[in-house]
């Protein structure tokens, strides 16, 4: 008889019978995955092929040392939540851990196929129905959570358990907690609390519409609800719900609240776009915009510290004005030394880390900061003091880049090249203002 025929009759295994006292480690791993939640990340098929395949031998000799009950457990989760627990190749290893599953009171055992159930609760095929089914009629006391959650949510009830676990989370403050205090120790891991976490957007929509707070602090407790804790797979979706609520918001202070929020868990997303991936092109675009009118902020409340000239308040006036009419695509601030010094201070003073966001001279620079701008296909270069305005157009090649942690001198003074844009003096009659508003509006 061919091994393929053999792995594919179940009674020809046994079930898994470990005799050894493993109870304290058992119990130290337990309250390690307790305490940082399960693994999230997938094994290597290879190293997960290499388990499997000593699994086979060691229930055709019936060999268990050294493999106690949290190696079975982890065994059990790796392959149920892997692309291969349905292959024929691996049927009567599926058939073994279930069956295990079937007749175990085991609780690391039941934690780890309830963690990858929560993980896999949408996928289909016959492993992963047959793991539902044991799940679904398991003595509730057997299953490491708590028994409403199971009874009154319907757990095991794929096409229930988002919908009614999502609308608990949306009446309630600290969403996160709640579900860690049913006992589940990962609520960010994919799968069915990621799905019930879009139901809660779902039942707060009209709320953060109309700019609830109790709503928006309720997806940022599941968002990061501790220094420690953030979400992965749900971190889009909260972003999106949050910054398209807020779109159109300028007076109601939650916007300035939220988008310390966002950059203080997840960062400037012009310098760490990594952090903030799966969220849309357009609300990437809104945070954008927003960061883009707190680096003028920036820039005008560290010019208000340093500059004395008079000449300063309407550059302000004006360059405010630009930027409320969304002219201004995109900003990077430059900062001197005591500029930059300053700049730490605004952050820890606001509790806002998007004063961190600026580049710095690498050249002795006492009192001027810079202000780069992209205005459509234009860079445009403001500064302090005597400072010309520096007007670059798209086929110019020596206009500074936004975004760089140092800039040389000769990138900050660069004047544009004949016809390829302009410079304009700052003169006591204004007369830049409108040179410069023209060469936009004709150029941009």
């Amino acid at each position: 008889m061919k091994l393929s025929e053999i792995l594919a009759e179940p009674t020809a295994f046994k079930k898994i019978e470990i005799k050894a006292t493993t109870v304290h480690l058992d119990r130290a791993v337990t309250a390690l995955q307790q305490k940082y939640g399960v693994a999230t990340k997938k094994p290597h098929i290879q190293d997960l092929e290499t388990k499997l395949f000593d699994f086979e031998r060691r229930v055709g000799t019936g060999d268990w040392s050294r493999f106690p009950w949290h190696m079975a457990s982890e065994l059990l989760r790796s392959f149920l939540t892997s692309d291969i627990c349905d292959d024929p190749k691996w049927l009567g290893v599926a058939t073994v851990l279930l069956d295990t599953l079937e007749a175990s009171d085991r609780k690391s055992y039941c934690r780890a196929a309830l963690d990858a159930y929560i993980e896999t609760y949408r996928q289909s095929g016959p492993v992963r129905e047959r793991l539902r089914r044991i799940l679904k009629e398991k003595s509730t006391e057997h299953i490491p959570v708590r028994r409403h959650l199971i009874e009154d949510f319907q757990l095991f009830n794929p096409t229930v358990a988002p919908f009614a676990i999502g609308k608990e989370l949306a009446n309630n403050d600290r969403p996160y907690e709640l579900v860690k205090s049913w006992g589940i120790w990962s609520p960010h891991a994919n799968g069915l609390f990621e799905e019930a976490f879009k139901k809660m957007l779902e039942h707060n929509a009209e709320d953060l519409n109309t700019f609830d707070r109790a709503s928006f602090e309720r997806v940022m407790n599941w968002l990061r609800p501790n220094s420690s804790t953030r979400a992965e797979a749900s971190r889009a979706a909260g972003i999106e719900a949050m910054v398209l609520a807020l779109e159109n918001d300028r007076t109601s202070g939650l916007r300035d609240d939220v988008e310390k929020f966002l950059i203080s868990t997840f960062g400037d997303p012009r310098i760490t776009p990594a952090e903030w991936a799966g969220v849309s092109k357009k609300v990437l675009g809104i945070v954008n915009r927003w960061m883009t009118s707190k680096s003028l902020k920036m820039f005008f409340d560290i010019i208000s510290k340093f500059e004395g000239s008079h000449m300063w308040e309407p550059r302000r006036k004006f360059w405010t004005a630009v930027d409320e009419r969304e002219w201004i695509d995109d900003a990077w601030v430059v900062l001197n030394a005591d500029g930059a010094q300053y700049a730490r201070s605004l952050a820890q003073e606001h509790d806002d880390r998007a004063f961190l966001s600026h580049g710095s001279l690498n050249f002795h620079e006492r009192d001027k900061c810079f202000f780069i701008m992209k205005v459509g296909n234009l860079t445009i270069v403001e500064g302090t003091h005597n400072f010309r305005v520096r007007i670059f157009e798209k086929s110019a090649q020596n206009a500074p880049l936004l975004r760089t942690k140092s800039y040389e001198k000769n990138e900050i003074h660069a004047l544009p090249e004949p016809k390829m844009g302009d410079a304009f003096i700052h003169d006591v009659h204004g007369y830049w203002m409108s040179k410069t508003d023209d060469y936009m509006r004709r150029n941009r």
